[in-house]
């Protein structure tokens, strides 16, 4: 087999990686990236990254050159992609966006620039959720409700930008941002009471503000009470598996006998086993009646003549405590001069007050302003525990913590606790890492592998030395193009697979209850 790559940059970002410099995969000395998670029973993976290092010797990669071809354009957020073809399959290994260009320096040094990039779990710690008060909701529904809060750079989506005249053509140049095209998200198994309201981050640095909660904070919240799965695949989708997906995954992609360059192994790691689980659930009392969310004071909100103001306000109860809010509406409005239409757009625990000034000559001085609504408030926090005292007597005591913000139902969090006492109380050995090596371009060992298994992928590992056998979920992948790109290494992160796969109808090997299978959680 024989494989050819692509390194490109899309430096003109209009998304097609065809302009005269975007391919430079000749001048690529050494590429790693990684995709997904890096732990066993990791819910929510952090961000991708990509680290290059290419030929710099005529300086064009120089960001103050301004002699170089790509003058201007050496700047952050120009989309990365790595793809491969062997000959019938096309395959993209990682997509993502320049954060940093470091050419190193000295007349006489090494004439190389080191090109870091970053996927889109970037742009979701960077933004600060402000979402919709989620009743009755499905876990899907609302990590789609909070990706779709995130603006991100156009040329994934080509989308319009307000003002930006590169992508402000609608239907000509680019159109409006699709992220159904950049999604795969399961249907939840888990409908929430209620989501979004208790979302408040408290700590942190003296400078930071303390009661902000960003969207990965609440794709991890709604994810971790699903006991799902998101992450960005490697062409940069997002997705979301709901806990039965990995429960009904039983064909088996490709066997490994010994063939494995490293394997990193443990046995009964304090990270693995644990015979103690308490699931926090939060509870929430909802006001029969409407009471002050907020209110301004000893200030003032100017809005010039014929200009709209929006302010955006947070929930908080007399003490002072951030609570969520429901049937919001504005009151009390006083003036000290002129006058607005006010509209409220009402947000789980905060709302943006849109002030809108229709006089062409006189300035609105807003005095007085009351926001009202039902307040949701968070009653305090109540453990499910589960234990397995067989394994505390055998092993000694080694609890886990769960905190669920999103669980306002104690037998849930009794579900979640069993569950996960059910699959680590018991010492085993396990595979945490794998390392494949093969010829970037000529092929050989398996490199069809390290081409077509990724993350979802369901792998049978046996090896000699530590007599271990396994069958492993790869959950998050790392490579490594060296030599010029002419070796590639690749690392898989896995985790076990049940050792009892749920009752699944129709199937025969599934579906003798309490002998080939159980029932799913």
């Amino acid at each position: 087999m024989s494989t050819s790559w692509t390194i490109a940059i899309d430096w003109d970002r209009n998304g097609d990686f065809s302009g005269e410099h975007d391919d430079i995969t000749q001048r690529v000395l050494y590429a790693e990236w990684s995709v997904g998670m890096q732990r066993p029973y990791q819910l929510t993976a952090d961000g991708s990254t990509l680290v290059m290092r290419l030929n710099n010797k005529d300086r064009r990669y120089s960001p103050e050159n301004s002699a170089g071809p790509l003058t201007d354009k050496l700047v952050p957020l120009r989309p990365v992609r790595i793809q491969s073809n062997d000959g019938t399959t096309t395959r993209t290994h990682w997509s993502g966006w320049i954060a940093a260009i470091l050419p190193a320096g000295g007349k006489y040094g090494a004439r190389e620039v080191d090109i870091i990039a970053h996927g889109a779990m970037q742009f979701l710690k960077a933004t600060e959720t402000k979402i919709e008060l989620q009743e009755n909701q499905r876990s899907d529904q609302i990590i789609a409700a909070l990706v779709n809060e995130v603006i991100f750079p156009p040329a994934l989506a080509d989308a319009w930008v307000l003002g930006d005249p590169d992508y402000s053509k609608l239907g000509v140049s680019t159109t409006l941002a699709n992220l159904e095209a950049y999604s795969n998200y399961e249907e939840g198994v888990l409908t929430m009471n209620m989501a979004g309201d208790n979302w408040v981050r408290q700590g942190g640095y003296s400078d930071q503000i303390k009661d902000t909660f960003d969207v990965y904070r609440g794709i991890r919240d709604v994810t971790a009470a699903e006991r799902g799965k998101f992450f960005f695949d490697r062409e940069g989708k997002a997705v979301f598996w709901n806990r039965h997906h990995i429960l009904d995954k039983d064909d088996i992609d490709a066997t490994l006998d010994d063939a494995m360059t490293d394997m990193k192994y443990t046995f009964a790691s304090l990270d693995q086993t644990k015979n103690e689980i308490i699931v926090t659930c939060h509870p929430r009392t909802v006001a029969a009646e409407p009471t002050t969310l907020w209110e301004l004071k000893n200030a003032v909100i100017r809005v010039a003549p014929g200009a709209t103001r929006e302010v955006y306000v947070k929930y908080k109860d007399e003490k002072d405590k951030r609570i969520g809010g429901k049937d919001v509406t504005v009151e009390g409005l006083e003036y000290l001069q002129g006058t607005c239409a006010v509209e409220v757009e009402a947000k789980a625990n905060g709302a943006n007050l849109v002030f809108k000034n229709e006089s062409d000559d006189t300035e609105a001085v807003v005095e007085k302003c009351l926001v009202k609504g039902r307040k949701i408030v968070d009653e305090g926090q109540m453990d499910a525990r589960a234990i397995d005292q067989t394994s505390i007597t055998y092993f000694g005591r080694r609890a886990m913590n769960i905190n669920l913000p999103s669980i306002d139902d104690l037998d849930q969090a009794q579900l979640i606790a069993d569950f996960e006492r059910d699959r680590r109380k018991t010492p085993f050995g396990l595979a945490q890492t794998i390392t494949l090596q093969s010829h970037a371009e000529n092929g050989g060992s398996r490199h069809a592998d390290q081409l077509a298994q990724t993350i979802g992928s369901l792998v049978q590992l046996r090896e000699t030395q530590t007599d271990h056998e396994g069958i492993y979920l790869i959950m998050g992948e790392a490579q490594e193009l060296a030599r010029g790109g002419k070796r590639w290494t690749t690392t898989w992160y896995l985790e076990p697979q049940v050792e009892t796969l749920p009752w699944k109808l129709g199937d025969s090997s599934r579906s003798q209850l309490d002998m080939s299978a159980y029932l799913a959680y």
